[in-house]
């Protein structure tokens, strides 16, 4: 099953107008000035990283176009950033071998990281970077990785400090709920509640929604979960389209498993009779 998990679940990067091939025509590239010629790189990067669901390649070529940038500018927040967020994407895509995947969101947190060093208080470094962290520790075992649970829960709770009204921030905690175990404080009903409050920020975020019907599904609220999951499927406006064009063929997969457990769970007409 492909969805994208907290990858792009919105370009919430304070970024430049994306620019246009054209926007140089007839000018030679030492003509432009160095900043402009930083955010036209940019501006492709990011344009190529939204489109990926077009080309896998895009995924390269965005990371190879910001590789160059923070490699000359170590200080390009915004560069910093998307690279982060590309290399969390890439992680989850289902190219990556275990080892890739690894080495992937290892790069996305040491990026991240210095996101948050050159901007401590900007939500959105602090959200790559524990993003990428809860992927790594997920690909290895979110159990072998207790040492970072606290980690996680300290970032995000930060995040939600800096900007109460942070989307990813406030999805990530109903995530987190999810994913844990209840002995490492996991909680179905605190995780809905989060969910629910991250989609009341923003309705056409389907990756939340997919995670929502998830977390119903687990509770066994199954007519819920197959309507916020048609939902998806009819979404007319969604936030981030590189997500909806995955996630609702993820979410047509989800309700045939469910459909699957209805009819499994209901007593035949046989059965009822016999008491059974």
């Amino acid at each position: 099953m492909r969805y994208i998990t907290f990858s792009i679940l919105a370009i919430i990067l304070a970024a430049p107008t994306l620019l246009t091939p054209s926007s140089n025509a007839g000018s030679g590239e030492n003509s432009v000035p160095a900043i402009k010629r930083e955010t036209t790189k940019l501006a492709y990067a990011r344009e190529a990283y939204i489109n990926y669901y077009k080309d896998s390649l895009n995924l390269n070529r965005s990371i190879s176009i910001l590789e160059n940038i923070t490699h000359n500018d170590p200080s390009n927040l915004q560069a910093l950033l998307l690279l982060s967020r590309v290399y969390l994407t890439y992680g989850h895509t289902e190219m990556p071998n275990h080892e890739e995947k690894i080495g992937l969101f290892k790069n996305g947190i040491e990026t991240g990281k210095k996101a948050v060093e050159l901007a401590p208080d900007n939500p959105d470094a602090h959200f790559v970077y524990v993003a990428n962290m809860a992927s790594l520790g997920k690909e290895k075992g979110i159990v072998k990785s207790f040492f970072m649970i606290r980690k996680i829960r300290n970032q995000i709770e930060l995040i939600l400090k800096l900007n109460p009204k942070h989307v990813e921030g406030t999805a990530m905690h109903g995530v987190l709920f999810y994913s844990l175990p209840t002995f490492l404080g996991g909680d179905l009903y605190i995780s809905e509640v989060y969910l629910r409050r991250a989609l009341a920020l923003d309705l056409h975020l389907t990756t939340i929604k997919i995670y929502l019907a998830k977390n119903l599904t687990k509770q066994e609220k199954y007519d819920e979960a197959k309507k916020v999951l048609k939902e998806i499927i009819h979404e007319k406006r969604p936030t981030v389209y590189s997500d909806w064009y995955f996630n609702r063929e993820t979410a047509k997969k989800m309700i045939e498993k469910i459909e699957k457990k209805q009819r499994n769970s209901t007593p035949s007409y046989t059965s009822v009779m016999l008491g059974e």
